[in-house]
């Protein structure tokens, strides 16, 4: 039976590996300082009412009511949840069919990968901005482009298409959903090349023979698809669609540059951002953030319930 180890014995016990604590102490105060400590005190800032500057007055739940009955938050929520749900359903879909169209190319292959894969490495930053360029209603690239081809058709035909001669307003539509379809397309296009390559990397570990097996029992491809390879990729599908949705409900670089200050596009993060730096709402806008936590937590169990199940191809004795 062994003695509990009492203050003293523990302390030699720290003492003794001084060294391996003094390497690993730098990571541990930082994590505290930088991560710990300002989850926990918003977390309390979030009961507080505090501009940044007078001292902090306690109003309990006030803030999380408060949102309640805003309805700009209301719609930052409806506006994040649904920019999630279509660039996860949208970006996972498209990546799976990129994965398995790169498996199978035989030409080019390499260089194939290098193009889907090049926006990844890109800043979201320069993204935003290079797209905002290319979608400008006035010297956007997409309708200048739209414009000559209407001209050089009349070149040919003597007349002009009518939808060559319209103005398309991407970013700013007074549709309330364009420009968060727009904020979506260009987001999936950001994304979709890091998903292929976690599908491509799980595609090419699915045992062969269970296609030979497949094509001998009558298999067509789409069959092979739908009950071999996706099956299979579930892991990988669990992994792109968990940390997609956390990135997804997250955003904030797209709507704050391409849209600013845009209601049909703000984001909780945005909101939030807006509310600490811009009006000086603290505890309001870190009620906010809690908020998002708790939809992410609860996201990602269902997520993880849902596809985290463990799928194992056991092999017959």
């Amino acid at each position: 039976m062994t003695r509990p180890r009492t203050a003293g014995s523990w302390w030699k016990v720290v003492w003794r590996h001084r060294n391996a604590y003094l390497f690993i102490a730098p990571f541990y105060v930082l994590f505290l300082v930088f991560m710990v400590f300002p989850i926990g005190f918003s977390f309390w800032l979030s009961f507080q009412k505090w501009n940044g500057i007078i001292s902090p007055t306690f109003v309990g739940l006030s803030n999380y009511t408060n949102l309640l009955r805003d309805s700009l938050f209301g719609r930052a929520l409806s506006n994040t949840i649904v920019f999630t749900v279509l660039t996860v359903a949208t970006s996972s879909a498209f990546a799976i069919v990129l994965a398995v169209f790169l498996n199978s190319v035989r030409v080019f292959r390499h260089f194939y990968r290098g193009v889907f894969f090049l926006p990844t490495i890109v800043s979201l930053v320069v993204i935003s901005l290079i797209w905002k360029l290319i979608l400008n209603s006035e010297v956007g690239l997409i309708n200048e482009m739209i414009q000559r081809f209407g001209h050089f058709w009349a070149s040919l035909t003597g007349t002009m298409p009518a939808w060559t001669q319209r103005t398309y307003h991407f970013l700013d539509n007074p549709s309330p959903w364009v420009p968060l379809l727009t904020l979506v397309f260009v987001n999936v296009w950001g994304v979709v090349g890091y998903n292929t390559v976690i599908y491509l990397a799980a595609l090419q570990s699915i045992p062969l023979n269970l296609y030979e097996a497949s094509r001998i029992d009558g298999a067509t491809p789409i069959q092979r698809f739908f009950f071999v390879t996706l099956p299979l990729l579930r892991p990988a599908i669990y992994f792109v669609v968990l940390i997609t949705s956390i990135d997804s409900l997250q955003v904030f670089v797209l709507p704050s540059l391409m849209t600013p200050n845009n209601q049909a596009t703000i984001s909780i993060v945005y909101y939030v951002f807006r509310n600490a730096f811009e009006f000086y709402r603290m505890g309001f806008a870190s009620a906010a953030a809690y908020v998002l936590f708790a939809l992410t937590a609860v996201l990602g169990l269902t997520i993880r319930f849902t596809l985290g199940r463990e799928t194992r191809w056991v092999p017959e004795e």
